[in-house]
């Protein structure tokens, strides 16, 4: 079983947006683009397991060059997810395997 999480051009340059495709109440991973290409990983700083966001859909820094985790102040390279900066540096965020079909970002089950 696969999942459509939203249509590829919705996702702007810079810009990030939190899914919860398990429907639990919480946005369990985060796409976004970043110099043109789309990345998904999961919604989990690896210093805590804490989530990213401190408001929905708030997972970039204001110029929409990194990825920021609210609580410590942990920064992440988009394309890699490495963290470079706090308290995890060194670590990455895990990605989550996802394609495009029909101009639709989808994962499958086994990613969710």
């Amino acid at each position: 079983m696969a999942v459509a999480l939203c249509r590829s051009d919705e996702l702007a340059e810079g810009q990030a947006r939190g899914f919860d495709p398990e429907q639990r109440g919480k946005d369990s991973i985060f796409a976004l683009r970043h110099q043109g290409e789309i990345r998904i990983y999961r919604n989990s700083c690896p210093h805590l397991d804490v989530r990213l966001e401190y408001r929905k859909d708030r997972f970039m820094s204001a110029d929409g060059q990194l990825i920021m985790c609210y609580a410590h102040g942990a920064q992440f390279l988009p394309d890699t997810g490495e963290c470079i900066y706090g308290p995890c540096l060194g670590e990455k965020l895990q990605a989550v395997t996802w394609q495009e079909e029909g101009g639709w970002l989808v994962l499958q089950a086994t990613q969710i």
